[in-house]
């Protein structure tokens, strides 16, 4: 049954089955004449029966005879001259269409040959020459991509080839389709290694699949395109047999999304490169045993000095001479020892921190690493809060660590709650892993620095990963929080954080921007306002426009908020999207905020984002610096996306003139500066957004020392500010 509907659907696609075109007419002139012969034979058989000598019935028979004799001539001239010169010249256009494949001169039909069908014949000879340049043309493309094809693989090769390093191109699978000779000799393989095989089944994964979830989340978050290292990262990894350890970088293979779609490019794929790191880090850890060995050497004859210079104390018999030079020569003894102790401890920190491979680290990312790691069903949930800082260590040694380290104070206190944060210093970023509860004992802390690190390579313990950062760790309680505690981890600063290679952009600041209507705001008189400020739930945000007037035609191009409950800022929950203007972007204004036209061509309207910002500031106080120039933004695009922003606000600036006069610098920039707050990513909506709610954080504690303790508070020591500036201008 399959088969025959197969066959009949087969049929329906082809032409009807009948005789072949040079069959037809012959059959046409053929039933013609023998109906004439038939018709002729009939008036024959009658004619005798009927009356003699009838004219008409013999002139019927006769030219009967001859319609069938002419039938049969004509037939003969068709068939000669059209049908059998047609059916010549069907078949040599079909030998010129299956000869000259190389595209050489086109076949050519003699025209003299078929008469009356010389145009037909002029006809498929046109055809064949344009065939025949088609074919050469076709023919000289394939040529020239061949070969510039065969020049690039041969340049490729070499390139493999001549590289010391190896180097493995690989699916999301891992598959593995494209490796050199020299990732076979770094690896130690000889025949293993294959196309289409796993590249896991060669080299411990978790570094691998951390690596790829770091540059997919760059990607996915649109960092690769400002990114210092775009789509590549380092990391270390090693064979399965633990035999090798290698150093590589992964670089993504990003495929675009389709025109005009909002999506980020989706990574297909990657490319590692490797270099056996062997020799290098074995000789780091016999040298890291040395040192520890001597160290250890050291501490002895230290230890038995001082242990002489007490037991001279316990014994009067010397003289008190002698007992100064032996105390003298001791205590000199003792101080040789230990500054040379010392310097051997400092060298030796130099020496790890130095040779393992590091690289700078954007905390925040750094944070939602050690999130995932933890994951949604782990013992404990990892806020993210504070400000962002630049750090520079090993990535995946440090998410392994504060990974370890979070189980272990989870299971020796219960906590199931910690804020996670980075601090920036003059010598130092500090990440701090907060909870509600005590903090570690010093004794438990040190005993955790023998265990060793889950997933780490070599069996790398807490201690190791601490002192190639040439760090410690120790917990204390926050003064701040009653109740909580905190384990403090210092790690170095970013050596070249991705701020400095961008040129300075031009020093300036927003105009003070007053809308005494939008300032002036009523009393919150429900529970909102006698709510203490410390215990609400905030959105700080910020805006970026195309230019400085709002009634004159200048658009937003940028929102972005962060949320900040109870005193913590969410870095991890936060708004942040770029708006198509619909206008061109002033030149003059894109050093001030480093947005193009082609950064917001294919992004949404104002009238698409304001109703998602406004679901996601709702039951929020809002928090701007010189809130007015946005809120008069915002106000102006109400009626257009359907939302209103009808909820308390607060400015950082009014609240600055509140609290530190109306003379001196009150910019976001000058405000920073003297509470001692870092900046960064200044000049971006979210980096602005993050440091104002830094500096709101260091208000609301000012705030409660001049007895403005609610949101009812605020707000009216804010419109006092407006009153004022109302008068003084009016004046």
């Amino acid at each position: 049954m399959t088969d025959g509907a197969g066959a009949e659907g087969t049929r329906t696609d082809q032409p009807a089955a009948g005789p072949p075109p040079r069959r037809r007419i012959p059959l046409v002139f053929a039933g013609v004449g023998l109906l004439l012969v038939g018709l002729a034979v009939a008036l024959a058989v009658v004619l005798p029966r009927s009356s003699a000598g009838n004219p008409l019935l013999t002139y019927a028979v006769v030219m009967t005879g001859a319609s069938a004799a002419a039938v049969w001539g004509l037939w003969l001239a068709v068939d000669r001259f059209l049908l059998r010169a047609a059916e010549t010249l069907s078949r040599e256009a079909g030998l010129i269409a299956h000869g000259n494949a190389r595209g050489g001169v086109g076949g050519r039909v003699p025209l003299a040959r078929y008469g009356d069908l010389v145009p037909m014949a002029r006809a498929v000879n046109d055809l064949s020459d344009k065939l025949a340049a088609m074919r050469r043309d076709v023919a000289r493309t394939v040529a020239d991509s061949t070969a510039r094809a065969e020049e690039q693989k041969g340049r490729l090769a070499a390139v493999l080839r001549d590289l010391h390093e190896g180097v493995l191109v690989c699916n999301l699978k891992h598959q593995i389709l494209l490796y050199n000779r020299s990732a076979l000799d770094i690896l130690h393989l000889t025949g293993d290694l294959g196309l289409g095989r796993s590249l896991l089944h060669f080299v411990v994964a978790e570094p691998v699949l951390h690596t790829l979830e770091r540059l997919t989340l760059r990607v996915r978050e649109g960092r690769h395109v400002n990114h210092e290292h775009g789509t590549t990262a380092q990391f270390v990894g090693a064979t399965t047999d633990g035999r090798i350890l290698l150093e590589g970088r992964m670089s993504a293979i990003l495929q675009d999304a389709e025109p005009g779609s909002e999506e980020p490019p989706a990574i297909t794929g990657y490319v590692i490169t490797l270099t056996d790191a062997t020799r290098e880090l074995a000789a780091l850890g016999q040298r890291d045993a040395l040192l520890r060995e001597a160290t250890e050497e050291f501490r002895a004859p230290i230890a038995n000095l001082r242990a002489a210079v007490e037991t001279l104390a316990d014994n009067p018999d010397l003289t008190a001479e002698e007992r100064a030079a032996f105390d003298a020569a001791m205590q000199e003894s003792c101080d040789t020892l230990s500054a040379r102790l010392e310097r051997v401890s400092g060298a030796y920190r130099d020496l790890v921190s130095g040779s393992w491979p590091m690289s700078d680290i954007h905390s925040n990312n750094l944070i939602n690493l050690v999130r995932h790691r933890i994951g949604a069903d782990g013992p404990a949930t990892v806020t993210l809060t504070g400000l962002p800082q630049w750090v520079h260590g090993d990535s995946f040694s440090l998410v392994v660590l504060f990974g370890h380290l979070i189980r272990s104070v989870h299971a020796l206190t219960g906590a199931a709650a910690f804020d996670l944060s980075a601090e920036g210093s003059e010598r130092w970023v500090y990440l701090d892993l907060v909870w509600q509860g005590a903090p570690v004992p010093s004794a438990t802390l040190d005993g955790w620095l023998a265990e060793p690190l889950p997933d780490a390579l070599g069996g790398l313990t807490v201690g190791d990963v601490l002192q190639h950062h040439r760090s410690t760790a120790w917990s204390e309680p926050l003064k701040d929080r009653d109740g909580c505690a905190r384990l403090r981890i210092p790690l170095p600063p970013a050596q070249s954080p991705p701020s400095a290679h961008i040129a300075a952009r031009p020093a300036g600041a927003r105009p003070e921007f007053f809308d005494f209507d939008l300032l002036h705001q009523p009393l919150a008189t429900s529970e909102l306002g006698r709510t203490p400020l410390e215990t609400l739930h905030y959105v700080v945000f910020d805006t970026e426009t195309t230019g400085l007037s709002p009634s004159g035609g200048d658009e937003i191009i940028q929102i972005a908020a962060v949320r900040l409950v109870r005193g913590r800022i969410l870095t991890g929950e936060t708004f942040n999207t770029l708006v198509n203007p619909r206008r061109a972007i002033p030149p003059e204004s894109v050093p001030f905020h480093g947005i193009t036209d082609a950064m917001v061509a294919d992004k949404p309207t104002i009238d698409k984002v304001l109703p998602q910002f406004r679901a996601f500031v709702s039951g929020a106080v809002m928090v701007a610096h010189n809130a007015a120039f946005d809120l008069k933004f915002l106000k102006m695009k109400e009626r257009a996306s359907g939302v209103a922003f009808d909820g308390p606000v607060l400015d950082t600036m009014l609240l600055s003139r509140m609290l530190l006069g109306n003379d001196g610098d009150h910019t976001l920039d000058g405000i920073a500066e003297r509470l001692g707050i870092e900046v960064v990513d200044r000049h971006t909506a979210l980096g602005d957004s993050l440091v104002t709610a830094a500096v709101f954080l260091r208000m609301v504690e000012m705030l409660r020392e001049r007895d403005v303790r609610t949101l009812d508070d605020a707000i009216r020591a804010a419109n006092i500010l407006v009153e004022l500036a109302a008068r003084e201008r009016a004046f």
